[in-house]
């Protein structure tokens, strides 16, 4: 599997081997592994030291390997990625082109819901895919694209678009679980629209049910539960015990100000997860039915409340959120 040194990545690991599978993990540097596994779980992974954008270093991470998921790449889009293309798109036809030729089964891809039509009242995994407007949308639209091809071609691609993830352990705190530490830390903007929350626990249960061979191409939507800002804001604050500082905001004004954020970090280092891509996408998510992915796999997730309490436990463990600020998760 590639992605191992990162958030769903990690989780994924840690849930195959728990299931009875030997896992071996591509990853460029090995240290990396020892913060992102458990202990126990580093000792039983096997190690491919590699890159995605070298094919032939896919190429002999494969030999042995009967199945892949492909969980690398530059993720998120409340922060910069300059590398997102190289990684989205040519690590990905790396890495299911040569485990097609290989012939593994299944080959498992993380893509995203931000790759869909975003204009539909529901998404599913059979929404058309959309045009992203960012940088990092457009690239993982072009790696679904590759993805497509060689679903198309009869190989046995199996596409997961997935929504905001959350949930503890999370190597790099970025993306979503960012966004729970600027809320909590100091407020949270509310424009119109909402999130999808997904488990990444939840997460790892569901491609780990999907390592299935023999059923060839398919396509799953893990967009998660749906909330607008304002229950989501709400729904956190309950869980810490600390109502949330909310911040009313215009569509239009989220959008503009994570435009001038995105200008403003060019000239001064700070760290506060909004972008003008990021703006976009809390502005236009629509909900999405993960019905028929939840019924085919034989999984069911956790409440929104469990996973953020989770996350937020976490994250005071951590040090990136002061314990006085969510009383209800302190002893």
């Amino acid at each position: 599997m590639t992605g191992a040194t990162g958030f769903v990545g990690s989780h994924a690991v840690a849930e195959m081997l728990s299931a009875g599978h030997d896992v071996r993990c591509l990853v460029r540097d090995p240290s990396r592994l020892d913060g992102a596994l458990s202990s126990t779980d580093r000792e039983r992974v096997d190690v491919a030291v590699g890159d995605v954008l070298d094919a032939a270093s896919v190429r002999r991470a494969l030999d042995g390997c009967d199945a892949v998921l492909h969980a690398a790449g530059a993720v998120g889009v409340s922060r910069a990625h300059s590398g997102s293309r190289d990684v989205n798109v040519e690590g990905t036809t790396h890495v299911i082109g040569q485990a097609a030729a290989a012939g593994c089964d299944p080959i498992l891809y993380t893509s995203s819901i931000v790759v869909l039509d975003d204009s539909v009242p529901t998404m599913t995994a059979e929404t058309p895919l959309g045009a992203p407007s960012g940088p990092y949308g457009r690239s993982k639209r072009d790696a679904e694209l590759v993805a497509r091809h060689h679903q198309a071609a009869g190989d046995p691609v199996v596409s997961f678009y997935v929504g905001g993830v959350f949930g503890p352990e999370c190597p790099d705190v970025a993306s979503g679980m960012s966004g729970i530490v600027g809320a909590v830390n100091q407020a949270m903007p509310i424009p119109h629209g909402g999130i999808g929350t997904i488990d990444v626990r939840d997460l790892a249960r569901l491609l780990t049910a999907a390592l299935e061979p023999g059923r060839g191409p398919r396509r799953y939507m893990v967009g998660g539960q749906f909330l607008s800002w304002d229950d989501w804001s709400t729904l956190l604050g309950e869980v810490t015990g600390r109502p949330i500082r909310r911040i009313p905001m215009p569509s239009i004004v989220i959008r503009s100000s994570g435009r001038a954020l995105d200008l403003l970090k060019r000239v001064r280092d700070f760290d506060y997860p909004l972008t003008h891509e990021a703006a976009v996408q809390m502005t236009s998510s629509p909900r999405c039915d993960d019905r028929v992915t939840l019924d085919q796999l034989g999984v069911d997730v956790r409440p929104v409340a469990d996973t953020m309490a989770d996350s937020v436990r976490w994250l005071i463990a951590e040090g990136h959120i002061d314990a006085s600020r969510a009383p209800a998760l302190v002893p």
